[in-house]
């Protein structure tokens, strides 16, 4: 069941946190999760050539342990590897933040898919090599920055842990569909996701609407959701 906290706001601010869900709950690829604010689709993790890779069998589960620092609430969505999770928004979006912990082991050499309106990019290594990159099609919303700040754990642990944010095409914000359509990201290894926040694009009144009768601004709603 979806929870809904709400409160005034600029522009609505929907976050999936997972603290709703029951612990170990599994998915798989090719389940999808409906939920109030968009889609959630689990898809394969491709190598470097394009095939799909063998996702871990026990897919994508609801998981208690290996916290992230400033996230909501435990638990996280925990990936064990070889599966995508990609995020449709029912609307564009002008920013998405995301909470994450990876696992690089002694190797630090796992694959990494991390997708933005139709653009993919597939490596090995960590996710801070993304950091002050573009993603993004103009026919899928323009491109989007991708922001990442990491820390890794003090040996021997070979966690990393840290934020992503995404930011809509900050070159060309006069792009008529610029927006966050669709982002997705997926991991060879354990993954853990916390706190998926989306914000919807500002929208400001023009003058000649706000003085024509009938016509008056209403504040969006700051929307807080938990996926199940």
């Amino acid at each position: 069941m979806l929870a809904l906290n709400a409160s005034v706001g600029d522009a609505a601010t929907n976050c999936y946190d997972f603290s709703k869900s029951a612990a170990e709950t599994q998915y798989h690829v090719g389940d999808m999760l409906q939920t109030q604010h968009g889609a959630i689709n689990l898809l394969n993790l491709v190598s470097e050539d394009g095939t799909a890779t063998q996702p871990n069998p026990q897919g994508a589960t609801i998981h208690n342990n290996v916290p992230i620092p400033g996230q909501g609430e435990n638990p996280s969505l925990l990936n064990h590897g070889g599966l995508t999770i990609q995020v449709v928004p029912q609307n564009r979006k002008s920013s998405v933040t995301l909470k994450f912990a990876e696992n690089t082991g002694i190797a630090d050499n796992q694959l990494w898919n991390f997708g933005v309106n139709g653009n993919r990019k597939v490596w090995r290594g960590q996710l801070s090599t993304l950091d002050g990159q573009y993603l993004g099609s103009q026919q899928n919303g323009g491109r989007v920055r991708i922001a990442v700040n990491a820390t890794p754990d003090a040996p021997p642990s070979y966690w990393v842990r840290g934020t992503v944010t995404l930011t809509a095409d900050p070159v060309n914000p006069q792009l008529a569909n610029r927006g966050i359509s669709k982002f997705s990201f997926g991991r060879s290894s354990q993954l853990l996701v916390d706190d998926v926040c989306m914000t919807d694009r500002s929208w400001r009144m023009p003058d000649w609407m706000e003085a024509r009768p009938g016509f008056g601004g209403t504040p969006d709603l700051d929307e807080r959701i938990h996926a199940r």
